[in-house]
């Protein structure tokens, strides 16, 4: 019974999120053609028409953030026009040794070629004080570093607040499902906002082994690329992904949208009929298969992100808190993101040495 209500409260979020129940009906039978996607690149306002008229609920505490951001950068020797420029690196810290030994590494091994403007988010007061104590300074680093308090913004959804309907809560509390939250809700916005291009997720406990001595802006600019991540996939259990499938094919129907490579890639049989979960009662063999980037490192193209089918395609997942609830956390939902809208040609994997997480501090 559970499983059914999981899919059902995910299309009627779907519709109602988008029409309200007065126009439900009228949509799905009058809905031209016209009004239809056919791919990311063709996406228009009259499609997005549904969902930007509402107030996001996940929104509190972005605007104090951007303020706090503005004022610190504007402390530095930070140009706005030249932001695009720079890659956006926001972290989630609260450990200011570990944030210390992390920095380190990505100053000698990736900034010295990337400009980078890195956002420390933290729930604790004193982590800069304390990042300084343990011998860090700000000025040591080649990016721009930037304290800033979480705010609001760090919160467990109201459709997932019922613990109790949560999966897979011996891998992952709490904090770990906000955190796939705020990169969902707010990292994204935070950084186009402040008006940068590219935004680097990664973690406060990871580092390269080796030096990236290219600027990854321009060679991901020069070669067209959405999105990009380490060589690296990896699949997830059914109950990290419960219900994610279905999501999926929902948003395909109802957008009369033929995914880039997410047939080829995830389902068997290779096309809308081998999307499904197997737990929610389809062939026990087949289906649609878990794997997904990544998570600690990802760098994603906000031009990209930004398309309102895109956009349309995550405010779905965020409005029925299954991302939160079944543990999709951020990585399986920006997997999904690639595999459905990414072309080949505009993703690239990584192929350098990386550690997550660090075994060897190098030197720290």
């Amino acid at each position: 019974m559970q499983r059914v209500s999981t899919y059902l409260t995910i299309c009627m979020a779907y519709c109602i999120m988008q029409l309200g129940e007065a126009k439900l009906v009228d949509w799905f039978t009058n809905r031209s053609s016209s009004e239809v996607s056919q791919g990311p690149e063709e996406a228009t306002s009259a499609q997005s028409n549904f969902m930007y008229s509402h107030v996001q609920p996940w929104k509190s505490g972005i605007a104090v953030s951007l303020q706090e951001a503005e004022a610190r950068l504007k402390a530095t020797d930070d140009k706005p026009d030249q932001r695009q420029l720079k890659m956006a690196m926001l972290l989630l810290s609260s450990d200011a040794q570990q944030l210390c030994c992390s920095l380190k590494n990505f100053s000698g091994h990736v900034s010295r070629w990337t400009p980078t403007d890195v956002f420390v988010f933290s729930p604790e007061n004193r982590l800069q004080a304390a990042f300084e104590e343990s011998g860090c300074h700000l000025g040591e680093f080649a990016p721009t570093l930037i304290f800033l308090r979480i705010h609001e913004h760090w919160e467990t959804p109201e459709e997932a607040e019922d613990s109790s309907t949560w999966t897979a809560t011996d891998t992952a509390g709490e904090n770990y499902r906000r955190m796939g939250h705020w990169r969902l809700a707010f990292q994204m916005e935070f950084a186009l906002k402040l008006g940068y291009k590219y935004v680097l997720q990664t973690d406060d406990d990871s580092g390269f082994a080796e030096p990236i001595d290219t600027n990854l802006i321009k060679f991901l600019g020069a070669n067209q690329v959405y999105m990009a991540a380490r060589n690296i996939i990896l699949e997830d259990p059914q109950d990290c992904t419960l219900g994610l499938a279905e999501i999926a094919k929902l948003f395909l129907v109802t957008e009369r949208l033929v995914p880039t490579t997410l047939y080829s890639q995830s389902c068997e049989p290779s096309n809308i009929s081998g999307l499904y979960t197997t737990e929610l009662g389809g062939p026990a063999t087949g289906g649609y298969r878990t794997n997904y980037l990544y998570g600690n490192f990802v760098i994603i193209s906000l031009d990209f992100w930004f398309q309102d089918q895109i956009q349309r395609f995550v405010r779905l997942v965020l409005r029925t808190g299954a991302h939160f609830r079944y543990r999709w956390n951020e990585q399986q939902v920006q997997t999904l993101v690639w595999k459905i809208f990414v072309p080949a040609n505009n993703f690239h994997l990584f192929d350098f040495a990386y550690e997550h997480p660090l075994k060897n501090w190098h030197g720290c």
